[in-house]
């Protein structure tokens, strides 16, 4: 409830990032946690669970009431209690045509067949699944907070190599424009420069369109109306990744989801428990000073206590479907939980094998890159030098330009893996992200 209350409370959305500084991964996650309305819902949420268990324990108290009446009468009426009708209590009878009556009365249940105490259980379930779901939220968020600010990073690192193969293509384009201008290479090297150079130009406007989308959806996310112009680029920490058994355990203990959808079922069961309680009899203990009195002002006061016991017999079969609807919803619970566990579990499985895809594509394509950088550099040494040719030349330089932006999307892929296999196993935060991520100087 503190954490909810704190949420809902302090968060501020004023955008506290200072201009010209680039945007790291934890600032714009802290930023998306707290004006994000995914979480500030979550927290709304766990708020009202919380005073639903404080509503609920309630009925353990005695229930304390008053009233009071003011009835004018078109004939005089009896303003005062009768309680015999000998001649004494007869000559007390005071009639008035205003009757003003007032009570206090105190009540509480000794027994309700264990209502109080399932509702309770139920409330208390309830509210500990909603913080389940908060948690939960705010790791999806910082999941998707991540993603939005790799592919941003990404999209940026991809318009660069875009950018230095158009700018290494259009210093070839002069020299090779020069050698026909002086008649030392044919007109048809010129026109594969230019065609080369068009589909570099093509490429790099792709790559700056899918720039804008991405610095758009992030800064819709963090709820800011622009990014700064630059971001820090982040690296994954060697972390080694744990045990498949490790993980499985993690998983089951941890995951918000599965912990959400395990005291839901808890929730669902105490709520038939409470249903099932209304085939028992309310036993009730009742107290309370009444007051009568007349428009004249005279007034009499009496005491009463007693107990109450009540049953109904007959409640058109409200009882039995009230168990059967909550039994059916207990049993939505449990199968829904059931399924949680098997999409957790695959989702476990796709996520390991996601981070072992990613690792080992980005070693391999950082190996990539540094032998097609240098193939690139000696097909243009070999081609200023007479040995080489121009077809060999672009072929090589779209190759640097193709691995160096596979490169940027293997290392995204890798660090959205180990995020997404964090947030299975209900370690995603904040802090996890300080350790397991960290900005590139």
């Amino acid at each position: 409830m503190k954490r909810a209350l704190l949420l809902l409370l302090l968060a501020s959305p004023a955008w506290a990032q200072t201009p010209g500084t680039p945007l790291t991964l934890e600032a714009a996650a802290r930023r998306a946690l707290d004006v994000h309305p995914g979480v500030r819902s979550a927290a709304a949420a766990v708020a009202g669970a919380d005073a639903a268990v404080g509503e609920a324990r309630s009925r353990w108290f005695p229930q304390l009431t008053t009233q009071a009446s003011l009835i004018r009468f078109q004939e005089p009426m009896v303003v005062t209690p009768i309680h015999g009708f000998d001649q004494a209590q007869l000559g007390q009878i005071a009639f008035d045509q205003t009757l003003i009556q007032g009570n206090l009365s105190l009540g509480f249940t000794l027994f309700d067949g264990g209502a109080r105490g399932a509702r309770i259980r139920a409330a208390r379930a309830d509210a500990a699944a909603r913080d389940a779901e908060l948690t939960a939220t705010e790791a999806d968020l910082l999941a998707d907070v991540a993603a939005r600010f790799l592919d941003v990073v990404t999209a940026g690192d991809v318009l660069a190599a875009q950018e230095g193969g158009v700018r290494a293509l259009a210093a070839e384009r002069d020299r090779v424009t020069r050698l026909v201008t002086e008649g030392e290479a044919a007109d048809v090297e010129l026109l594969r420069v230019q065609a080369a150079l068009a589909q570099a130009e093509a490429d790099r406007i792709s790559a700056a369109t899918r720039l804008d989308v991405a610095r758009s959806g992030l800064a819709r996310a963090i709820g800011v109306p622009a990014l700064p112009d630059a971001l820090r680029p982040v690296r994954l920490t060697a972390r080694p990744v744990p045990a498949r058994d490790a993980l499985r355990a993690a998983l089951a203990r941890h995951n918000p989801r599965l912990i959400e959808a395990e005291r839901s079922v808890e929730s669902a069961r105490m709520t038939r428990r409470a249903a099932v309680a209304a085939w028992f009899p309310q036993l009730d203990a009742l107290g309370g000073l009444y007051a009568y009195g007349s428009g004249a002002g005279s007034f009499t006061t009496e005491w009463q206590a007693g107990v109450r016991l009540s049953y109904p017999l007959f409640s058109g079969g409200a009882r039995s479907g009230a168990v059967t609807r909550t039994g059916a919803l207990a049993t939505v619970a449990e199968e829904r939980y059931h399924l949680a566990v098997l999409d957790a579990e695959d989702a476990l499985d796709r996520a390991l094998g996601a981070v072992a895809d990613a690792a080992a594509r980005a070693d391999a394509v950082e190996s990539v890159v540094t032998h097609l950088t240098d193939v690139a550099r000696i097909e243009l040494l070999s081609l200023q030098s007479g040995a080489g040719t121009e077809v060999e030349y672009l072929r090589a330089e779209a190759d640097v330009r193709r691995a160096r932006a596979q490169l940027a999307e293997v290392r995204a892929a890798e660090i959205n893996a180990r995020v997404a296999l964090a947030n299975l196993t209900g370690d995603l935060s904040l802090d996890w992200l300080a350790q397991a991520v960290e900005n590139v100087p």
